[in-house]
């Protein structure tokens, strides 16, 4: 994982360090950050889950191999409309090696047609928009989980689902205010790592 810093904005983000081809240490931790994002995304995009491994570092393979390039033209897209664009092309390649491949050319049809079957593209943005949203959040939740007790973390997530502060409290065995202040102290070092997290994954 990343480590956590004060000093955040007097180095570069993990994507512009990434993006050296010699910075094997950035490439591992953005791998740490991505691999499961990318997985999630192409549960959503309806891909067979025993191609998921294979895709996941297929699409990985080709951002270390074309960040580079991105790092270069910051202005025309960021960098998730960047992404969502490599996983669509490639899940579309994929499906269409599938196809060639398969001697059951009905059933991949049916099944495999990248252009019938695939999500659009504005679709796609979406998705990696939204599950991006949940993503960075369980990253920065893991990250501070050491700065606070697990009753901290546990009134702060039982709220995150909707449940009452009574019932927290009723739970934890404390006062009502305490449950309060026990969530306030996480969702404020929260808000904090996400800015960070935004820094670090999405800046190039």
């Amino acid at each position: 994982m990343v480590a956590m810093s004060e000093n955040w904005q007097t180095r570069q983000t993990l994507l512009q360090r990434a993006s050296d081809p010699k910075d094997h240490k950035a490439w591992e931790e953005f791998e740490q950050y991505y691999h499961e994002f990318i997985r999630m995304v192409l549960f959503q995009m309806n891909c067979n889950i025993d191609d998921h491994n294979d895709l996941v570092q297929d699409i990985l393979l080709r951002i270390w191999k074309t960040l580079p390039e991105l790092n270069y033209n910051r202005d025309r897209a960021r960098f998730r409309t960047w992404l969502s664009q490599l996983i669509r092309n490639k899940v579309i390649d994929h499906f269409r090696k599938v196809k060639r491949v398969s001697q059951k050319q009905e059933k991949i049809r049916e099944e495999t047609n990248a252009e019938a079957a695939i999500v659009s593209e504005p679709e796609l943005v979406e998705i990696i928009q939204k599950e991006w949203e949940v993503h960075i959040v369980k990253l920065a939740l893991k990250n501070i989980s050491d700065l606070f007790t697990e009753r901290a973390i546990e009134a702060f997530e039982l709220g995150m689902e909707g449940v009452k502060t009574t019932q927290i409290a009723e739970k934890l065995g404390i006062k009502e205010n305490s449950v309060i202040k026990l969530r306030n102290r996480v969702k404020h070092r929260l808000v904090k790592e996400i800015q960070h997290l935004r820094e670090e994954l999405e800046s190039v």
